[in-house]
């Protein structure tokens, strides 16, 4: 917007290009697959192979191979993954439920599942477990030594028997709202020196000697009351914290509040009648939905605080968690000591949106945990009996993580019948429909290679990829096992994924990842000639070779499974992969502008530099800019009746630089001889 000018000055009006598109990360895998320990069809952040480990287990399952795909993975250069773990197992789940009357209408607010898979046939015991019961309001009072007339700001209190007239006033705390037998004055205290009491605000009435002070009723929206427990010393520590659930009753009104704070104060009268000589001043969260009132000679007021204890029982077994608050403010807040308990049998977690409730509402109910609805007894995991539709779940819950940039399911199904064609053809899809991540796929093992029905050509025409989201390796590798065995088999995915990890970071998403050895792999299932590898490799087929015995094996193809030849290369695919994902998030901020020329020109400016700096990186191809890409946003495109429907439409082109998949030299005979030339 213009700036308004009034006034002969100087304005100054701001104004800002469009922000600079920041590429996206590319070297970011997914792994589906069957682990020995760790939650189930959830996405887990692995940093490290240690951490893989302690999440997952340090061994691998028996004739399973997602524990070798990671090790593969960071031992080939990968930093960052995330792990799905696929399974027919269950768990036990329960929900506690709210307080909400009647009983029938009861809701969840926690739900509680087992940690380990199985009918456990695990029960969970609700208590009321209150911490603190019957705890006084503080409501002191005094007498006046002398008159204070109208104006003055503090008044004089008296001795009372035994307890001296400073000890007296040193009831009443800075903060503390007082009023007075006579009158309607009331007065917030600001504070106390020896038999004194000082006021924000001078009184307005004159007040007798005798006349009496007190803290002033309460009205709806208090949020600080003052406690005053029996017993000679402090509360123990811990019982009266923030996140503790008060309940404050005088006669019929009650209502239960959070502690937001609570502040110790010494009584130089010391303990008296029974009573603590501390007092504590409590702040809630919001304020009392209650009035008080607070003269000593009315009825009485107290506070009740509200823990409960969970018992759960497995068998012979029962582990007791007392004093847990649903609040997350304080130390025994149900979620962390059940989820911090390295031992436990369970894990809590929120309901989520939880249902509309009173602070006293929202507690647990009291009495057994009820089976999750619908009933979830928990079923123990039976891996002879994988489905196909334990990995596509798996599959389908890395749709909501955005940072993925490839997967792979190293595992297969074991249930009769159960193909892992299938479950390979869904994790193409799932790729192909989110369009920002690449399939990395497994050869099947022991295949042959070409012609019967179980051939590698067979399997490879079932994995078509229209615009090349999917890539297909051959053969599987030879491992060094988990133990001091011999080498084993196990599907080349994993190793492929670190290897895309390591020529992203070190040379770009644009460098096919291809001619690089395969760390940690001692060889092959079986040598690929030259011969096969060229009727493979037009196939769309990438293979792992070893050129010499006792060499290396390299990964030595770098094609997707498309059919469009525009998308053969892998390279290719991903750097496109990268390119439309860092300019979708990279112009974001255009959305709901002012669809005008200004924007037009701000977009491809932005757009023009961006793909700079990637021709740069060596990704486009071309001797100039303008011969490696364009950026188009004009009226041809854009015409009013669009514009109207609120699009904006651009077109880039890009040519991406090819890999130099077959280099060709020709040489000859060249009989030399020689040049003369006349001066």
């Amino acid at each position: 917007m213009a700036v308004q000018v009034s006034y002969p000055g100087v304005y100054i009006d701001e104004f800002a290009p469009g922000a600079p598109i920041q590429g996206v990360g590319t070297n970011t895998a997914a792994f589906v697959g069957v682990a020995e320990r760790g939650v189930l069809n959830e996405p887990t952040k692995i940093t490290s192979w240690e951490q893989f480990k302690s999440t997952y287990g340090p061994h691998p399952v028996p004739g399973t191979y997602l524990w070798y795909a990671v090790r593969g993975y960071f031992e080939n250069g990968g930093n960052v993954c995330y792990v799905v773990r696929a399974s027919n197992g269950a768990y036990q789940r329960m929900t506690l439920n709210d307080r909400i009357n009647p009983v029938n209408n009861s809701r969840p607010v926690v739900q509680l599942r087992a940690r380990q898979l199985g009918a456990l046939g695990i029960t969970v015991n609700v208590t009321d477990t209150p911490v603190l019961s019957n705890v006084a309001v503080y409501r002191p009072t005094a007498a006046l030594a002398a008159q204070a007339t109208a104006g003055e700001s503090s008044v004089r209190v008296a001795a009372a028997g035994p307890i001296t007239a400073d000890q007296v006033a040193n009831r009443f705390k800075p903060g503390d709202e007082v009023s007075f037998s006579t009158g309607t004055d009331r007065r917030v205290v600001i504070g106390v020196s020896g038999d004194t009491v000082r006021f924000a605000v001078p009184l307005s009435s004159t007040l007798l000697a005798a006349a009496t002070m007190r803290l002033a009723n309460t009205t709806t929206g208090t949020r600080t009351i003052r406690l005053r427990p029996a017993g000679a010393g402090p509360l123990p520590a811990g019982q009266l914290v923030a996140g503790t659930i008060l309940t404050i009753t005088q006669g019929a009104a009650t209502d239960t509040q959070i502690v937001d704070s609570v502040i110790s104060e010494v009584l130089t009268e010391g303990a008296q009648g029974g009573l603590s000589a501390f007092s504590y001043r409590v702040t809630f969260r919001s304020g009392l939905n209650i009035q008080l009132n607070m003269d000593p000679g009315g009825p009485a007021v107290t506070a009740m605080s509200t823990e409960i204890q969970l018992d759960v029982t497995l068998g012979a077994v029962v582990v007791g968690y007392p004093g847990l608050s649903m609040d997350p403010a304080h130390p025994r807040y149900l979620i962390d000591v059940l989820n911090n308990d390295a031992g436990g049998l369970l894990t809590a977690s929120l309901v989520e949106p939880p249902p509309p409730n009173t602070v006293a509402n929202a507690i647990p109910r009291t009495g057994a945990a009820l089976p999750m609805s619908p009933v979830e007894n928990g079923a123990a995991e039976a891996l002879g009996s994988l489905t196909v539709a334990n990995f596509t779940a798996a599959i389908d819950r890395l749709a909501a993580i955005d940072d993925v940039n490839f997967i792979a399911v190293p595992d297969r199904p074991t249930a009769a019948g159960q193909l892992m064609l299938t479950v390979q053809q869904h994790l193409v899809a799932h790729c192909e429909l989110l369009a920002d991540r690449f399939a990395v796929l497994d050869a099947n093992p022991g295949a042959d290679l070409f012609t019967t029905a179980n051939s590698l050509e067979t399997q490879r025409r079932g994995l078509d990829s229209t615009r090349g989201y999917a890539g297909l390796y051959a053969p599987w590798l030879r491992v060094g096992p988990d133990n001091n065995g011999p080498p084993i088999l196990v599907p080349p995915s994993g190793h492929v994924c670190g290897i895309f990890a390591r020529s992203d970071a070190l040379r770009g998403v644009h460098k096919a990842p291809a001619n690089e050895i395969v760390n940690g792999a001692l060889g092959v299932e079986r040598r690929i000639s030259l011969i096969e590898q060229g009727q493979l490799n037009l196939q769309g087929i990438n293979i792992v070779q070893v050129f010499q015995d006792g060499g290396r094996p390299m990964l030595w193809g770098a094609r997707t499974t498309a059919t469009d030849t525009n998308w053969h290369y892998v390279s290719t695919r991903r750097l496109f992969l990268y390119l439309e994902e860092s300019i979708q998030e990279g112009i974001r901020w255009a959305v709901f502008e002012p669809n005008n020329l200004e924007l037009w020109q701000k977009l491809k400016r932005t757009l023009t530099d961006f793909l700079l700096r990637s021709w740069r990186d060596g990704a486009l191809f071309g001797a100039k800019a303008e011969e490696a890409f364009y950026v188009r946003i004009d009226e041809a495109l854009n015409p009013f009746s669009e514009q109207q429907l609120g699009r904006l439409h651009i077109e880039i082109g890009v040519r991406p630089s090819y890999p130099a998949e077959f280099v060709i030299v020709r040489i000859g005979i060249w009989d030399g001889g020689s040049d003369v030339t006349e001066a």
